[in-house]
């Protein structure tokens, strides 16, 4: 050491910061050194005294190393975090809520990572200049630096042990959805809710029933309470089960526990209604079960739902026409009547489309008192009347009416019947009644495939100039739009590819059917002995039921049905054959070989458990629609099947998990040479596992063929899920990419041409993958096409970016819906909105969105943004506003604003600056709901409240919650 300060004695001149930072090392290791052997004959003092300060030394002198090793764990780190991400993106997926843990967990993980970014982007800066000669590194800052990368490196290995998890969530309970869709309301119906209301406040009351005839809003008023309960916290939970007049316990059972979350999987009775019970009355939660459409007296005890008492935090309502039902359950009996004058005019009115002035006022009032204050009755007369305005048509139908009044009613229960089939007489065309015949194929409140009745009525031929599938269905959408337009068929919440028929309707359609040259055969109508069918469905999951007990042979047959077990019968007329949720054995093949004249064959969740697949589906040389989204095959599709179908139009191969096209890659590849040598091809649908593999099948096939498609691309975990029933898909387009590769991938000239056709986009990137702008860079043509988007995961500096020449001139023209969940976007738009983006936008959803700060802000011009109905946001971290005030003139439609869990929104509307005195104005608002927000001014009820409402003219507005 004495060598090495003589050779330094004379540098100390040139640079003294070099001098005293060799020397006070020097000077620290020789006073250490010496202090530790003073302190070696004691081990206990050199514990004390000088380890500690060996310690503190350690982070100067392994200050990089520390920082390396810091680094090198936050890259394991990252691969854990990428891994319970995903996991966290699926469960997000399936509606589950992540644990709170697994939350804590990321959260700690993006700490972590931001503290190891600062030390080492510091550890670079950590230095001193001496005199422009020699940088010297600064032993504040490296002692400061090592010191708290050796302490974040001991919380990144904590987080290593204790990541990854095997569960990051737990299904969520159901229960956020409205139950009702009606926004009338009636003096006479709010005294009948607030009737049902108190008795629920009772505490001895655990049984209400909702009695009156059909078709007096029974169920609507029912819907109108569960959602009152829920709004007014009444009960913390809400489940409501169709029973219907053929009652399938067990099926009552799964709607109720979906709705509590609880899965019930015993296969016998009575264990089912154990678990059903004790999740009733195990839970210190008030729970509200709704039992709609009773016919006959409910046994409770072998539902598993305590009504006797033994739970008091349970209430049952019930809904029956039928009052000495009820009665004999000791139910507290609410009745529903019909609507007095005034009202029943009211609703009338705004069914018919009709106002006050309306100059044929005297003779709509009439046909509206024929109705008799049925609410059933009003909506389908009225609507069968609303594109009249000719003071004859009104007139023949009032005599119409009134002529069915004259026969043999003789009770108000036959009226309505009447007047149904009156409305059902009325409507246009021979196709539309036989379509809504169709419908009562299926049982009491099922969820009616719009498909399904496609392929019904091809199978049947009943109408003209339908000669592709293609024909077909672009028919059956037109009329099931008129018929949802007068109100006999109904929306299926959701479900935009479903209906459903009210059971008073289907009643109605089941009548009619009978006696007419249709005869139809519908399990839950009664089992015939007739020959004559033309249609028959036997839809149960009752499997003690013998599947065609009576007759061996139906030459009329062209329609079969069946959801059971399949024993082979020889039905050579048969044109549609529909085998779903079956189980299928060696009688398959048997049976393929016999109906020679099979234009459309559905196997949809079937298992085919023979020893071989059924070659003989390739016999039916005339098959136009084939769907193979079984539930599970044996083996895998044998080579030469799909290249015999020459005129198949429709082909459904569901997903790689349930039905695979090949051993192998080559054998994969000659199904995908099938496929494309299939001429009349219009309509595909098929799941790959990877990018690659569609990339080899687009060699072979040219999409472009196709009217309709839906092409998904996920590996086997993002797959790993239910079979979708869903056929209204028209052209969709799924991607999940995981990878850089991948995503080069996604910009190859064949799979854009796709996207630029696509409807329905779905686009999945894993968190690290960083797609810059959807538009121009993925989307050129700007999505012209594009009517539902769903974006997920990976990151965006912006969905459009209108400063580049590179945006078509037409954007999202044409998008109703859009979803964003759990990705980094900084803006929507970069630029000002491009005139007409987002003119038919109805629907936004952000669910865990960072980094943006607002909606819109930019000035936008009408039309964009005009047909807005509903915004809702869910744990959008950075935002603060919503939209800017000069944006509220395209915001005329929005109805509903549903914020939850965004801790920094402070304001809906930002304030400009000369235009503070303006009115704001929202006028469809009916739903305005804010669940933990930062807003100004709703923390609680004080003066800005009521300045907020000053400055805000809200005139629909019938819901407001803020918590």
């Amino acid at each position: 050491m004495l060598i090495v300060v003589s050779q330094l004695s004379h540098s100390h001149i040139l640079c003294p910061s070099l001098y005293l930072f060799t020397t006070s090392l020097i000077f620290l290791s020789n006073s250490l050194l010496g202090l530790s052997s003073w302190f070696s004959i004691n081990p206990t003092k050199r514990e004390k005294c000088v380890d500690p300060i060996l310690h503190q030394f350690q982070y100067l002198i392994f200050c990089k190393s520390s920082v390396q090793t810091l680094s090198d764990n936050i890259k394991k780190l990252e691969l854990k975090e990428t891994e319970v991400q995903q996991k966290v993106d699926r469960a997000k997926d399936n509606v589950e809520e992540i644990k709170p843990t697994v939350v804590d967990w990321l959260k700690q993980v993006e700490d972590v990572k931001k503290d190891a970014h600062t030390i080492s982007e510091a550890m670079k800066t950590a230095k001193v200049n001496c005199l422009n000669i020699v940088t010297l590194p600064n032993l504040k800052s490296c002692y400061l630096l090592g010191r708290r990368a050796v302490k974040r490196t001991s919380v990144v290995e904590k987080l290593l042990g204790e990541g990854p998890f095997d569960e990051v969530g737990d299904i969520a309970s159901p229960g956020t959805m409205p139950f009702s869709e009606s926004t009338i309301s009636f003096t006479s119906r709010m005294s009948t809710k607030k009737e049902v209301m108190d008795a629920l406040k009772q505490e001895k009351t655990n049984l209400i029933a909702i009695c009156g005839m059909a078709g007096v809003g029974k169920t609507t008023l029912v819907k109108q309470i569960a959602d009152q309960v829920k709004f007014e916290k009444l009960f913390d939970e809400v489940a409501m089960a169709t029973v219907s007049q053929s009652p399938d316990m067990r099926n009552v059972q799964n709607q109720l526990a979906e709705q509590l979350g609880l899965t019930i999987s015993e296969q016998t009775d009575l264990p089912r209604a154990e678990r059903l019970y004790t999740r009733l009355i195990g839970h210190d939660k008030r729970t509200l079960v709704i039992l709609d459409d009773i016919w006959k007296e409910v046994d409770f005890k072998s539902l598993g739902i305590p009504v006797k008492g033994e739970c008091k935090s349970l209430k049952v309502i019930l809904t029956s026409r039928l009052f000495d039902v009820c009665s004999i359950m000791g139910a507290e009996i609410v009745v529903v009547n019909m609507l007095p004058e005034e009202e029943a005019w009211h609703l009338f009115k705004e069914k018919a489309g009709i106002s006050n002035d309306f100059i044929l006022n005297d003779v709509a009032k009439q046909v509206a008192g024929e109705c008799k204050g049925l609410p059933l009755a009003i909506v389908v007369v009225a609507r069968a009347l609303r594109s009249n305005h000719t003071l004859e048509s009104w007139n023949r139908a009032l005599r119409q009416l009134r002529k069915d009044r004259m026969g043999n009613l003789k009770e108000v229960q036959d009226l309505l019947f009447s007047r149904i089939e009156w409305s059902y007489n009325r409507l246009e065309t021979a196709e539309m009644k036989y379509l809504l015949l169709l419908c009562s194929l299926f049982p009491e409140d099922h969820s009616i495939p719009i498909d399904c009745l496609v392929r019904y009525v091809k199978g049947l031929q009943q109408f003209q100039d339908t000669e592709t599938v293609r024909d077909t269905r672009d028919q059956v959408d037109m009329l099931v739009d008129q018929l949802r337009n007068s109100y006999l068929l109904l929306n299926d919440g959701g479900k935009e590819d479903h209906v459903k028929l009210h059971d008073v309707v289907r009643e109605v359609c089941l009548s009619i059917a009978s006696k007419a040259e249709h005869e139809f055969l519908v399990r839950n109508a009664g089992v015939g002995e007739k020959n004559s069918y033309t249609a028959i469905s036997l839809i149960s999951q009752d499997s003690n039921h013998d599947l065609l007990p009576f007759c061996k042979e139906y030459p009329r047959l062209m329609l079969l049905q069946f959801s059971l077990s399949w024993s082979g019968q020889m039905l050579r007329s048969l044109r549609t054959l529909c085998l779903d949720y079956c189980y299928l054995g060696t009688g398959l093949s048997a049976m393929l070989g016999h109906v020679m004249q099979l234009e459309t064959l559905s196997l949809f969740k079937s298992k085919i458990q023979d020893d071989q697949f059924p070659a003989e589906i390739a016999w039916p040389r005339n098959l136009k629609l084939l769907d193979l989204r079984v539930e599970s095959s044996l083996h895998p599709l044998p080579s030469g099947i799909l290249s015999s179908l020459k005129k198949l139009e429709e082909l459904y191969l569901g997903s790689y998990l349930h039905l695979r096209l090949g051993r192998d890659r080559e054998e994969k590849r000659k199904c995908f040479k099938e496929i494309s040598s299939i001429s009349n091809l219009a309509c595909l649908q098929i799941d790959f596992y990877d990018l690659d593999l569609l990339l080899l099948f687009l060699q072979e096939f040219d999409t472009q063929r196709l009217s309709r498609f839906h092409i998904v691309v996920a590996n086997y975990e993002r797959k790993k899920r239910d079979l979708s029933g869903s056929y209204q898909f028209r052209t969709s387009f799924e991607l999940h990419l995981s990878d850089d590769k991948a995503l080069k991938q996604a910009f190859y000239p064949k799979v854009t041409s796709m996207v630029k056709r696509t409807e329905n986009l779905a686009l999945n990137l894993s968190k690290s993958l960083c797609l810059r702008r959807l538009v121009p860079d993925l989307g050129a043509n700007g999505f012209i096409n594009l009517k539902k988007l769903d974006l997920h995961g990976g990151k965006y500096e912006c969905l459009i970016d209108s400063t580049t020449n590179l945006v078509a001139r037409h954007v999202f023209e044409n998008l109703v819906s859009m979803e964003l969940g759990s990705l980094e976007l900084k803006e929507i738009c970069n630029g000002f909105l491009p005139p007409g983006c987002f003119n038919q936008l109805q629907e936004v959803k952000l669910n865990f969105i960072s980094a943006l700060n607002y909606l819109w802000k930019e000035p936008v011009e009408p039309p964009s943004l005009c047909n807005l109905r509903s915004i809702r946001l869910l744990r959008c971290e950075q935002i603060t506003t919503l939209f800017s005030q000069k944006i509220l003139k395209c915001l005329v439609k929005l109805q509903k604003i549903d914020i939850v869990d965004c801790r920094k929104l402070e304001s809906i509307i930002l304030r400009e600056e000369g235009l503070k005195k303006e009115v704001l104005k929202l006028p469809q608002l009916k739903v305005l709901s804010l669940t933990w927000t930062n807003l100004m001014g709703f923390v609680s009820r004080n003066d800005k409240v009521e300045a907020f409402f000053n400055q805000v003219s809200l005139l629909s507005l019938s819901i407001c919650v803020i918590i």
